[in-house]
């Protein structure tokens, strides 16, 4: 018996999904900031339904929590994986902490992206670490294990790298980095 001529591609395990191009931040390594998205363009949680089983998710934006419904975004993310973590400024204190509390299985990073003074000129406003930092120590007060800081290491903070590693190591958190592509590009150019 001959082999069938086209083999399906299996099914991602994975996806992130963009809830939202607006933020209240306005960082230096990003610019989504200035093109947000019209609220009726945004995905909704319904259009969600249509994803296959998957091991897990990652919500981001933009800010996820400038989303009024996030929760409802949340909600079938977990009918579609074990395993959903948001990718968030960790601004919105109360907000997030709310969304814990109706889901503590929740996955939170926070992006820190240097101690207090590089941090906050990175991220574009004022006291963004006091708030992550906040954001993340509350979450933990309230039991929820998934959680840490999520770090865009460039020219610009790669001096702080250090001690946040020490830092989320002491406090028991994941440490998470990812590469500027611009900065580390433009080193080698």
């Amino acid at each position: 018996m001959s082999p069938p001529l086209h083999v399906p591609a299996p099914l991602p395990t994975d996806v992130s999904i963009i809830t939202t191009y607006r933020c209240c931040m306005k960082c230096k390594m990003c610019n989504i900031w200035r093109y947000p998205t019209e609220i009726k363009r945004e995905i909704q949680a319904q259009e969600l339904e249509i994803l296959p089983q998957l091991k897990f998710v990652n919500v981001t934006g933009g800010e996820p929590f400038v989303r009024r419904d996030l929760a409802e975004i949340v909600e079938v993310c977990f009918r579609k994986a074990p395993r959903v973590v948001i990718s968030t400024a960790g601004y919105q204190v109360d907000e997030i902490h709310a969304l814990a509390e109706k889901f503590p299985q929740i996955g939170i990073r926070v992006s820190i992206e240097g101690l207090s003074t590089v941090n906050d000129y990175l991220r574009g406003r004022d006291s963004g670490f006091d708030r992550g930092l906040k954001t993340l120590l509350g979450l933990r007060r309230m039991g929820v294990k998934d959680i840490g800081f999520g770090i865009t290491v460039s020219n610009n903070n790669s001096a702080d790298m250090l001690e946040l590693y020490e830092l989320s190591r002491n406090l028991k958190m994941e440490f998470a980095t990812a590469g500027d592509l611009y900065t580390v590009r433009a080193a080698y150019v």
